[in-house]
């Protein structure tokens, strides 16, 4: 029996900036798909309930003066214990390598700093709702219990970033130690660092 879907995937936003949801509403709502703007973390839950988002943008601070992205951290592994999480993406003003590789870990689809790149922050969107689309193309969860090894296979660039960050995170920012570890130069590795806005 059929279970009854919204006919577009949607997105909600989690930002303490109004800012930042009316900008990445008028970004994504067109060009992306529907989003919701929320700005207290304690509406976070019962809005995944009520709207059963596809896709999660998670600010990591919220409140003045807080950086060190624990509230994000403990609200991302909240989420990811629901029996159907939405696919999560992390914004952050705040950002190294650390918190990145931390979240990535947690089960967050991808990280991007603010302010962001509108090409990226639409091509990740635009992927990580394909990813979901074809993952629902599955049999229902409650007849296959998702494992860790069948993950949906990410874009090229989105696991050369999560290696770049492994690897930063692992030689604790020894840019040296780092591109050793990948394999390749200092040059090659800045290069990549720009690319990928760390």
């Amino acid at each position: 029996m059929p279970a009854a879907e919204p006919l577009l995937p949607s997105i909600l936003l989690l930002d303490d900036d109004p800012d930042v949801g009316l900008a990445a509403q008028l970004l994504l709502q067109r060009r992306v798909a529907p989003l919701t703007c929320l700005r207290r973390p304690a509406e976070l839950l019962p809005a995944i309930s009520r709207l059963r988002p596809a896709l999660l943008l998670l600010d990591l601070n919220f409140g003045p003066g807080r950086s060190d992205g624990a509230q994000g951290l403990r609200l991302l592994a909240e989420v990811q214990a629901l029996a159907e999480p939405p696919l999560v993406v992390v914004l952050t003003a705040y950002a190294d390598i650390d918190l990145a590789v931390q979240a990535l870990r947690k089960g967050a689809y991808d990280f991007l700093t603010k302010p962001w790149d509108n090409v990226r922050l639409i091509a990740t969107c635009r992927e990580a709702l394909a990813q979901g689309a074809a993952a629902s193309a599955e049999p229902p969860r409650s007849l296959t219990p998702p494992a860790p090894e069948q993950e949906a296979p990410r874009s090229l660039a989105v696991q050369e970033r999560a290696a770049v960050l492994a690897a930063m995170a692992q030689a604790e920012g020894n840019l040296s130690a780092a591109a050793r570890l990948l394999g390749l130069s200092r040059a090659a590795l800045y290069r990549r660092l720009d690319k990928h806005g760390l």
